[in-house]
């Protein structure tokens, strides 16, 4: 019994820690790992048990000659096999000690969103949308075309003065005639950023208050939000339709939500 329940701790032990360094679903940890501790008392109690002394101590007398040794019953586990078996369970408990560091260690990675090259603007009720049809000072949540409604690919289209947004190096030209788009979903819990302020040029997320510069590639200014909205590279066609120049390059909402892709 105590052979076997280490080794099922020491295997659930692995179990859990080849989860966490592939980036697995929680609940395939979460698992193993319980089993781990389990198997690790099962092992314990039936040590306990087996080392315990019968109620009936008494021997038979030998009258003559050297006392003989009975060999011990296969129930009786020795100090040598007691000390094996729970230098199996420290090593067990110890890979099982890495799990958190390999959590620790894991970086987002974008998923994809339904954004791709060529894929057009459209707004909610499906209508493709021309680099002049947002007012400057407007919005306009819009999704890829074929694929309104789709959650991760919601999108804050906003016109702006061609002269006023901060552009940063790697991102020249992904803001043609002053359109310039940002995923819709907050990177701090995933609500929805649904407030444009044109006079400040900021983006408010109404849950937790998060609050976005619009001229400065979605930085946050306040709130709990420690991560920039990702920005969507646009064009035009050559009918004069936004287009995406591909999907987002950042992972779009919370970190959490990347962390098991």
């Amino acid at each position: 019994m105590t052979r076997a329940a280490l080794i099922v701790a020491t295997l659930a032990a692995l179990a859990a820690t080849v989860a966490a360094a592939l980036h697995l679903s929680p609940a395939l940890l979460a698992w193993p790992a319980a089993l781990a501790a389990f198997a690790i008392a099962a092992a314990a109690g039936s040590s306990a048990l087996a080392l315990g002394g019968r109620d009936d101590l008494r021997e038979p007398r030998h009258e003559r000659g050297p006392s003989r040794l009975d060999p011990l019953p296969d129930d009786i586990v020795t100090r040598g096999v007691f000390g094996r078996v729970w230098l199996y369970a420290l090593g067990a408990f110890a890979v099982l000690g890495a799990v958190p560091f390999l959590a620790l260690a894991r970086k987002p990675a974008p998923r994809g969103t339904a954004w791709a090259a060529g894929a057009r603007l459209v707004d909610v009720d499906g209508r493709p949308l021309r680099a002049d049809d947002v007012a400057v000072g407007g919005v306009e949540t819009v999704f890829p075309e074929q694929h309104v409604g789709a959650p991760e690919s919601a999108t804050l289209l906003i016109r702006l003065q061609d002269d006023a947004l901060r552009t940063r190096p790697d991102r020249i030209g992904w803001a043609p005639r002053g359109n310039v788009a940002y995923s819709k979903i907050c990177t701090h819990a995933g609500c929805p950023v649904a407030i444009y302020r044109h006079e400040s040029y900021q983006l408010y997320c109404p849950c937790h208050q998060s609050v976005f510069d619009v001229l400065d590639a979605a930085r946050p200014l306040s709130g709990p939000a420690t991560r920039a909205l990702p920005q969507l590279a646009l064009d035009v066609d050559a009918a004069g339709f936004l287009i995406a120049r591909g999907d987002f390059t950042e992972p779009v909402g919370p970190d959490d939500w990347w962390r098991t892709a």
